[in-house]
């Protein structure tokens, strides 16, 4: 009896274990789903603050640049107010000036003309015989043959025809005497203007053929957006271009403005690896909204270019770009960083065939829907390929040029290298380390002391490793050149006066013959 009951003691007593374990169990996970209720509760406010945060810090900067966008415009409008004032006074200066003078060449011709005559009083003058008041008739003639002076500065003629003499156009000086003789002239010329024009538009003639109805792609940097004055100066330079014929897109960059925002939000500089940029979260957020404001921008500055040239045209923006993410490339997350995989080119072919002008910017879409941040460089070169473009250009703020090495023992020696080849460009790639991959357009560097150049230099590298793609991909030509005032047009549309460097294909044919791809040999070395 002992023993059962024992037994069943025992029993009880694991029963009531079991039972206290149970009940430990389901108070521990109900305090856990608690504590996570209020961790989450916690995430959800502190991400509601955040985006509150930001939103207001991304509302104070719009409003401080929309001040400083006021504050500039009101500068220029006060600016060409002050100046047609200036000249208003100046019209007026001179015109009161022109009338004074005729007034004064009339009064000096009738004192010449006429016997003195004393006016003092009429009281007290003694009377005049009629013959006295009488003027010779050789003065008479002479006021008839005077030409009757006008005393505004208008077109219209107003002197006497009589009076008009035809002289010619090489006479050094004007010849009072009238002659019908108009074959003698003078050794020199009295031209309007000596400028050039004539033998600048001839020798142009040739690049303004070539060009029409080609297709080109211009690469605008986000720190020549930021640069008002060379902005301008460029925009109005594409627009020339578009009146010429060539059918543009556009492929504009902001990383200047994404690394402003970036360095204060988080407090440091960012950094770039290889020369591209490891795209968190906030850094797309941040992407997404500068691109807007480029875009902008780049639409604001051209269509006023356009329209002050009389020209009517439409700036087309859309989602013409699928990408593909970059993944991890040599242990390194690029996250939302990737590269453009497909091109809607009938689109984009239908738009510029019309006389649109096609805008990108750096946010390509995945299949899923998904945004990513692509290098506006990349983006450029790619585009031209798939578009089978004339040229790619690419702008530069702080350009760099080559130069022949002191060492070099050819002709190149210290002498500035404009001109060079697709293979040239290669071999300068991969004597300074740099490949571009074929499929992603990513740059690879053979060493970290290669990757770790200058800015300046790396990314004039970065710009050329994919302008060599874009030839690679059949892009006749691409370009490297500063952003200064008319470089654009120098490098288009003349031989020898460019303003940067000119890549093109090894069996390129130039418009001119004075343009052909020689300044560098094929087995040259360049530091």
């Amino acid at each position: 009896l002992m023993l059962e009951q024992k037994s069943k003691q025992e029993k009880w007593m694991e029963e009531q274990k079991l039972l206290s374990k149970e009940t430990l169990e389901n108070r521990i996970a109900e305090e856990k789903s608690k504590i996570d209720a209020v961790l989450a509760e916690a995430k959800a406010r502190e991400e509601a603050r955040l985006a509150e945060e930001q939103k207001r810090l991304v509302e104070v900067q719009l409003e401080q640049r929309l001040a400083a966008e006021k504050s500039k415009l009101d500068a220029e409008i006060a600016a060409v107010e002050e100046k047609i004032r200036r000249e208003l006074e100046l019209l007026e200066s001179r015109k009161s000036v022109k009338e004074e003078a005729a007034k004064a060449v009339e009064e000096e011709a009738e004192n010449e003309n006429e016997e003195e005559l004393d006016i003092s009083s009429p009281a007290t003058a003694p009377p005049l015989e009629e013959e006295e008041l009488a003027l010779p008739d050789e003065a008479l003639g002479s006021i008839e043959d005077l030409p009757k002076l006008s005393s505004t500065t208008s077109d219209v003629l107003t002197a006497d025809v009589e009076a008009l003499e035809l002289i010619s156009m090489c006479q050094a000086d004007f010849d009072s005497t009238y002659s019908t003789d108009v074959s003698s002239s003078a050794e020199s010329c009295l031209l309007p203007t000596d400028y050039p024009f004539v033998s600048l538009l001839r020798d142009s003639s040739p690049y303004i053929v070539n060009h029409r109805h080609s297709t080109i792609v211009y690469h605008i940097p986000g720190d020549l957006i930021s640069d008002g004055e060379k902005f301008n100066s460029v925009m109005d330079d594409i627009a020339l271009t578009w009146l010429f014929g060539m059918k543009i897109v556009l492929c504009v960059g902001c990383r200047t403005q994404v690394s402003q925002r970036l360095n204060k939000l988080e407090g440091k500089p960012t950094k770039l690896k290889s020369g591209v940029r490891i795209t968190t979260d906030t850094a797309l957020r941040v992407l997404e909204e500068e691109a807007g404001f480029g875009r902008f921008e780049v639409e604001r500055q051209l269509n006023r270019c356009l329209r002050s040239k009389g020209a009517n045209c439409n700036v087309v923006s859309g989602c013409f770009i699928t990408a593909k993410k970059h993944g991890v490339v040599d242990g390194v997350d690029y996250q939302y960083t990737g590269y453009p995989k497909t091109l809607q080119t009938d689109r984009i072919n239908r738009f510029i065939s019309r006389g649109d002008v096609v805008l990108l910017t750096p946010l390509g879409f995945t299949e899923g829907g998904e945004a990513l941040n692509i290098k506006s460089e990349q983006l450029a070169g790619f585009t031209a390929g798939a578009l089978k473009a004339s040229k790619v250009v690419y702008f530069s703020t702080k350009p760099l040029v080559m130069r022949g090495s002191n060492n070099s023992r050819d002709a190149n020696a210290n002498q500035r290298i404009q001109m060079i080849q697709r293979s040239n460009a290669l071999q300068i790639l991969s004597h300074h380390g740099l490949k571009i991959h074929g499929k992603t357009g990513f740059p690879h560097w053979s060493s970290p002391t290669a990757a770790a150049r200058t800015p300046k230099v790396q990314s004039y590298l970065l710009k050329m490793g994919w302008a060599t793609d874009a030839l690679d991909k059949g892009v006749e030509r691409a370009h490297i050149i500063a952003c200064d005032d008319g470089a654009l047009l120098e490098e288009l549309f003349t031989a020898r006066r460019g303003y940067g460097t000119c890549i093109s294909q090894d069996d390129y044919e130039a418009p001119h013959p004075e343009d052909q791809n020689d300044d560098l040999l094929a087995e040259t070395l360049l530091d």
